[in-house]
């Protein structure tokens, strides 16, 4: 078991600090869909992930995107001192949570002016209930695709196992040769389906006769009523696989299940009209240092 290091020490977030990490990750209250052991490690790689903790006890997590730095405070926000340290070093801070957040703004009232909420990263979250059933007339279209699937497809749906695993891959290889032009998920996918028997994900495949047609898959976070899509992927020459997709998924899940948090849209507007449309139970707000 490796030990958190004091900054500028730090060490690559992997398997081997699990330990050392996971109680302060499952410990967080805000239902951040980022913020899971196994959520960060599939990501450690493309975000260059690495832990830290400073001399006042804060443990972050350092963040590499398009080659700007950034932290992520997992169990408390660094003092004003320390946090200018990191500024001048090239970090900002993202992802803070509510409760971080307003821990830290109770001690520090006048760095308020120097966070805000960062829109295009908040988490939808759903009512399970809602995207199980497609009640109402605001679901309707979403109801009649799904329908339309069922009809045409006549689909065979099995949970995501380490015995279908492979089907899986196979429908992320042919989804990733029709998007090559696009910067897509397809690494942190492949990271996810090789955990499938370690990790505790869940997840269903969807067969078309006996064609993999498309998977989901993600996890329970700490406060086992929320579930987290990390991926949904399908083969979209099946008109409506997404959709049925979100259906079935939810209809699989756990009785204990209540809501589903189904991530950020990263400012896309597009797949922000899309998440809209599946009407929003309530947003996770994330800050991020100005």
């Amino acid at each position: 078991m490796n030990k958190i290091p004091e900054y500028p020490e730090s060490v690559v977030f992997s398997k081997d600090i699990k330990n050392s990490v996971e109680p302060l990750l499952l410990n967080l209250k805000d239902g951040i869909s980022e913020l899971t052991f196994y959520s960060l490690l599939i990501h450690a790689k493309k975000y260059d992930y690495r832990l830290t903790k400073t001399k006042a006890g804060a443990v972050i997590l350092l963040r590499k995107k398009n080659n700007v730095n950034f932290f992520v405070p997992l169990n408390n926000m660094p003092p004003t001192d320390e946090i200018e340290m990191l500024r001048k070093d090239g970090y900002s801070a993202v992802l803070v949570g509510e409760s971080i957040m307003k821990a830290f703004l109770l001690q520090q009232p006048e760095m308020a002016p120097s966070f805000s909420t960062d829109r295009d990263n908040a988490d939808y979250v759903y009512l399970k209930t809602e995207l199980a059933e497609l009640k109402g007339k605001a679901l309707h279209k979403k109801k009649n695709h799904v329908n339309s699937f069922i009809k045409n497809y006549a689909p065979k749906v099995e949970l995501l196992t380490e015995q279908n695993v492979r089907d899986a891959s196979e429908i992320l290889e042919r989804w990733q040769k029709n998007h090559l032009d696009i910067q897509s998920d397809y690494e942190t996918a492949k990271a996810a389906l090789s955990l499938i028997g370690e990790a505790p994900f869940f997840g269903v495949v969807v067969y078309v006769g006996t064609e993999p047609a498309g998977f989901a898959l993600g996890e329970t976070l700490s406060d086992g009523v929320t579930f987290c899509t990390h991926f949904e992927k399908g083969i979209e020459t099946y008109k409506g696989i997404y959709q049925y997709l979100n259906q079935i998924l939810a209809v699989k899940l756990d009785e204990k299940i209540q809501f589903i948090n189904r991530e950020q849209d990263l400012g896309d507007e597009g797949l922000r009209q899309s998440k809209m449309t599946y009407r929003p139970y309530k947003f996770i707000e994330k800050y991020a240092q100005n």
